[in-house]
């Protein structure tokens, strides 16, 4: 889990949105200072996160060795709920996928989703 390794101290909170209904996803970016391509997918991230409720982290890897080690030349690396998901170029489409998917293997927010569906239709 991230709050338990040293270098989430150095994660920074791009929206602290919170949904009453469903168990909001966690969606960390792994990045580097200098890399354009990180820069773009939060960019998309923060697209999807208009239309998707989800808590969008990024995180430098140059401020820990064994990260920097594990992901240098593959960054940006899309985790959510701390699982590896996507890396490199990131569609707006891939990401809202992958969100999804990861969304539906949790039979309660299937529930909770519908619920808040019809709720919203009224």
């Amino acid at each position: 889990m991230l709050p338990h390794h040293p270098w989430y101290t150095n994660v920074r909170r791009m929206n602290d949105r919170s949904d009453a209904l469903m168990d909001m996803l966690r969606v960390t970016i792994l990045s580097r200072q200098d890399c354009h391509l990180c820069r773009v997918v939060t960019r998309v991230a923060r697209q999807v996160q208009l239309d998707l409720s989800f808590d969008l982290i990024t995180v430098d890897i140059d401020g820990d060795a064994h990260l920097r080690a594990q992901y240098s030349d593959r960054v940006p690396v899309v985790l959510i709920n701390d699982q590896e998901m996507l890396s490199g170029r990131v569609t707006g489409r891939e990401l809202r996928k992958a969100i999804k998917k990861a969304r539906w293997r949790n039979p309660i927010s299937r529930i909770l989703s519908r619920v808040k569906l019809t709720l919203t239709r009224g």
